[in-house]
């Protein structure tokens, strides 16, 4: 068992109470004498931005869950940048957040939802209930850039964080104004758009992948923090570089990572195959199903769970032969001129075939999903 004895964390008492009071207090102030620039404005979104994305695409998905990897150039913008979001070393938030992810919604779960909605939020950062526990960041000790940043950590995010903007801002002539939107006012949206991860999506939302557990699919979170907000299935499949697995889903941490690959400054990126998310998903609709029955009257109940048997093994016998054709066509175009045009193109009819046979099964239980009790 992890330590769990409360301590009031003053630190982050006075600094998220500090520089929400100045955001929330100082910036309509200024803007009411000053106005407000487009100076002032992009920096607080260039810094929102690379603040912002350095912690999801850094922080979270190549650090916490090695989902791909990068060259030293591109783990040190990720890790600079990431500092000056103010949300603890690399080293510090990757251990809290595999902890998180191993431990969910249970006592060792450092930001567990069923403490309460502002606890995930943000009281567990004011009343630090758990010790944190570096065996979960070994694999990450061997990189000496991390090291620093956790051993210099506050020269790290003042420097990133406060200093960089502030400077660049006064050179512009509006230093007051940098600092006042694009420090305070930046940190307080960031922070609460990220903590908004550990408590919207923990409370609101879809369990898209697995009604098992807390997390959810929150599309409005997403949009506020670069792609995160898919959070039942990043749950689900947490070595996945994407969070928004759809085309159509905002991330775009997915599409920066995407893009440095194909730049040539990122590869091995992890994905969850099509038929995994398509189980995962089918188990989770399985599983609300099951959730209401159980409250239909008893004369229809065993009928219904009989119906919801027999059709789920249905779908997923016939997802797992459609997977098993793919795998055999793969096989056979493995061996390349040693199986014929035929062979490949009878292996192609059968991946098609069985597409088929799914896809129409699939739009029956669609139906049976949403109406249970007339089936």
């Amino acid at each position: 068992m992890l330590d769990q004895k409360r301590v009031i964390n003053w630190r982050n008492l006075v600094f998220f109470g500090g520089t929400t009071a100045i955001a929330l207090v100082g910036i309509p102030i200024y803007i009411s004498i000053h106005g407000l620039s487009r100076m002032e404005l992009g920096l607080f979104l260039f810094w929102a931005f690379v603040t912002g994305i350095s912690i999801t695409v850094g922080y979270h998905r190549l650090f916490a869950h090695r989902a791909f990897e990068v060259n030293p150039v591109i783990e040190f913008l990720v890790t600079f940048f990431g500092a000056g979001a103010f949300q603890e070393s690399v080293l510090q938030w990757t251990a809290q957040h595999r902890q998180h992810h191993r431990f969910v919604d249970t006592d060792q779960d450092p930001y567990n939802i069923k403490q309460g909605f502002f606890y995930a939020h943000l009281g567990w950062l004011l009343v630090r209930k758990h010790a944190i526990s570096y065996e979960f960041v070994r694999d990450l000790k061997v990189k000496k850039v991390l090291v620093h940043q956790h051993r210099h950590y506050v020269l790290w995010a003042i420097g990133s964080g406060i200093i960089l903007p502030t400077v660049v801002g006064a050179l512009l002539g509006h230093g007051l104004g940098a600092f006042l939107i694009a420090v305070a006012g930046r940190l307080t949206f960031v922070h609460h758009g990220t903590f908004m991860i550990n408590s919207v999506c923990h409370y609101f939302g879809r369990p898209t992948y697995d009604r098992q557990s807390s997390p959810k699919d929150h599309w409005i979170v997403a949009l506020i923090t670069n792609g995160e907000g898919y959070h039942s299935f990043h749950h689900r499949f947490p070595s996945d570089y994407r969070n928004g697995v759809k085309w159509y889903h905002w991330d775009p941490s997915k599409w920066a990572i995407r893009l440095m690959s194909f730049a040539g400054l990122a590869k091995n990126l992890k994905r969850a195959s099509d038929f995994q998310i398509l189980s995962a998903h089918l188990t989770a609709e399985k599983e609300l199903v099951e959730h209401s029955v159980v409250r239909m009257p008893d004369k229809v109940q065993s009928a219904a769970l009989e119906a919801l048997k027999v059709r789920y093994n249905q779908v997923k016998d016939l997802l797992h032969l459609w997977e098993l054709r793919v795998k055999e066509h793969a096989a056979i175009c493995s061996q390349g001129f040693k199986k014929s045009n035929v062979v490949r193109k009878t292996a192609r009819v059968r991946i098609q075939e069985a597409k088929r046979q799914f896809l129409a099964v699939k739009e029956q239980w669609a139906s049976f999903v949403a109406r249970p009790a007339t089936f």
